[in-house]
């Protein structure tokens, strides 16, 4: 026992003063100045593309999402260079994208949307087509400017805010989704994160007499009700035509992966499956109880798939579809990756070169 005792404090020191740790630091300090020479230029070059806004606003549009696409791919990036694989089984979502899609997933960690960034980023013209319906607080993070320019939907949490909030979405669905002609739309029905929701949902399964949800919580139909509602009726010309069920397995969901990890690349390399199933909104209950009962047993497959997968530790992709696509892993360019780089990073000099020649010639001038 003492000497098993020394061997790990051994190991456990030597880990803290060894490489590992460095690499953990300099991955912080990265991401840090990625964040530093990306963002900024993001929003300097909305500024300087203002006049193409006021002689053809879809042009700007269209210039805007590149950049948020652009952007994600910086995401994209701390992913695959930690080594964080994703393993995409059930409907081919590269055949999928074809269509104006409302796609579902379970809420689990803070790693959830640099993941799906990651996914969308890897289809070109995916990515930029994407609105986000996601937490007010998220407004007030470091992307919370890229995600407000880009006009996403900032939701106010809790039960107070809830019927405000369903309209304020309505709103944004008419005045904005439609308008710029946005074809995806990401919600989290679970409306917060597995380990925060689960206890509530436990409580509300019991007195409801719904079922006891052990690695989902039982979804809120307010917000699909409204999307559904706008865009699957003759308001929008861009309805949605499919909603997509995606079901998101962590290898380990005692401590699922999250945004630190990403991040430092703490934990070592793993693979997380993203399952999609895809149902035609004209085929979904139009009844809110019975769309709330669908959605109910939708997540129940979804707590079958995921008990499966942390019982035997193989991903059941084909439990509800045998023709089910086989997890393949997502391939990135990391060409592409460099090439971005080089460009925020080329871009960023040349903008603080500008402010300095600026800034040099107003000093003259008084």
């Amino acid at each position: 026992m003492a000497s098993d005792f020394i061997t790990n404090l051994y190991w456990n020191l030597w880990k803290m003063i060894g490489f590992p740790w460095l690499k953990y630091i300099l991955r912080i300090i990265w991401v840090f100045l990625n964040n530093c020479y990306t963002i900024p230029v993001y929003v300097c070059y909305m500024i300087l593309f203002l006049p193409v806004y006021f002689l053809n606003p879809r042009m700007y549009f269209g210039i805007e999402e590149t950049f948020f696409s652009w952007l994600l791919a910086m995401v994209g990036s701390w992913n695959y260079t930690a080594g964080y694989e994703i393993a995409e089984s059930g409907d081919n979502l590269d055949i999928l994208k074809k269509e104006h899609l409302l796609l579902m997933p379970n809420h689990q960690s803070t790693a959830d949307v640099p993941l799906f960034m990651t996914i969308f980023n890897t289809r070109i013209g995916f990515s930029n087509k994407v609105m986000w319906i996601m937490d007010k607080i998220f407004k007030y993070s470091n992307f919370g400017i890229i995600s407000w320019i880009h006009d996403d939907f900032f939701i106010l949490a809790g039960k107070n805010n809830r019927d405000a909030s369903c309209i304020k979405l309505r709103e944004h669905l008419l005045k904005v989704f439609i308008p710029k002609e946005r074809q995806f739309l990401i919600l989290f029905p679970e409306g917060g994160f597995l380990r925060k929701r689960k206890a509530i949902s436990h409580s509300f399964a019991k007195k409801n007499d719904l079922p006891l949800l052990e690695h989902v919580t039982l979804p809120r139909i307010g917000a699909l009700d409204i999307i559904l509602d706008v865009m699957s009726g003759t308001l929008s010309a861009n309805n949605i035509t499919k909603v997509v069920d995606v079901t998101v397995a962590y290898p380990d969901q005692s401590d699922p992966l999250d945004l630190p990890s990403i991040i430092t690349g703490w934990k070592e390399p793993c693979t997380t499956h993203v399952h999609y199933r895809a149902f035609d909104v004209d085929k979904l209950p139009t009844n809110q109880k019975e769309l709330s009962s669908w959605m109910v047993s939708l997540y129940q497959d979804k707590e079958a798939m995921l008990a499966k997968y942390y019982e035997t530790g193989k991903f059941p992709y084909d439990m509800f579809d045998k023709n089910a696509q086989i997890p393949t892993i997502i391939e990135h360019s990391g060409w592409r990756y460099l090439g971005l780089h080089l460009f925020f990073l080329t871009s960023s000099y040349l903008m603080w070169i500008s402010f300095c020649l600026v800034r040099a010639k107003i000093s003259c001038i008084f």
